[in-house]
């Protein structure tokens, strides 16, 4: 590795390309650069889409995923990844496979998208915990909301599934999809309970704003924040950006 001095930490995300800069890795370098850290940018999917409708998908292969990294890591220290989108467990553990063995130490945030905002569904992973166990190993914080708990913890309770999981690694559940203490993340981190409460009561909803939150938790981290603090000031960031406007697009400032 040549080591590019450099005044921002880099950082990398591994997502959908979605046309509308909304969501996935355009969505993520906007955020990454307010957060003044550089961000690298993997295409793990090829979309058709607005913040609306959700037209069609088009996933690259784990080669293809790994062409386009590799190079990268080669080249420069990256501090951490957030891996978004990707096409399914297998492909998934064969990239951090190559993650880790060039990189180690870099730290990795896992947002499981399971479905678009537009309602499209990319996947259908059952026994969760059975198949994420390799996965939840070797990251450093995975962020799934409300329905995405429930789908991948097999239809178990969702504050049971988070408990099970962050034996492995923490866990944000994101609480935007709770009927109760609605806007309120759960961060599951070496058996305790941080409750992360809004800042806002009332919010515009936007496309995208799942991945805006895992990505500013990545920038955090490789800020070099604590986990927690990390997820604190990302939600702060988050709320920004969902009440940026009103329409289905957000704003990126810090």
């Amino acid at each position: 590795m040549i080591t590019i001095a450099a005044d921002r930490p880099y950082v990398m995300s591994i997502a959908g390309f979605d046309p509308t800069a909304g969501a996935g890795l355009l969505a993520d370098i906007k955020c990454f650069e307010q957060h003044e850290v550089y961000g690298f940018g993997i295409c793990s999917a090829l979309t058709a889409q607005t913040d609306q409708s959700f037209l069609k998908n088009n996933w690259l292969s784990a080669e293809q995923i790994n062409d386009q990294m590799m190079p990268l890591l080669h080249r420069f220290e990256i501090s951490a990844v957030k891996i978004g989108l990707i096409k399914s467990i297998t492909v998934l553990l064969e990239v951090l496979a190559n993650l880790k063995k060039r990189a180690p130490n870099i730290r990795i945030v896992m947002d499981p998208v399971l479905k678009a905002s537009a309602g499209y569904e990319f996947h259908d992973w059952e026994d969760g915990l059975k198949q994420l166990r390799p996965v939840l190993k070797q990251i450093d914080l995975i962020t799934p909301n409300y329905p995405e708990m429930l789908s991948l913890g097999g239809k178990t309770e969702v504050f049971e599934t988070a408990r099970a999981w962050a034996a492995y690694c923490p866990v944000l559940l994101k609480g935007g999809h709770l009927e109760a203490n609605i806007g309120t993340d759960y961060l599951f981190e070496h058996g305790q309970l941080h409750e992360l409460k809004p800042d806002v009561t009332n919010i515009h909803q936007k496309h995208g704003s799942g991945c805006v939150l895992s990505a500013a938790i990545t920038a955090k981290l490789a800020l070099g924040l604590s986990l927690s603090d990390a997820c604190i000031q990302a939600k702060k960031y988050a709320e920004q950006f969902l009440n940026s406007n009103n329409t289905l697009l957000g704003y990126h400032k810090l």
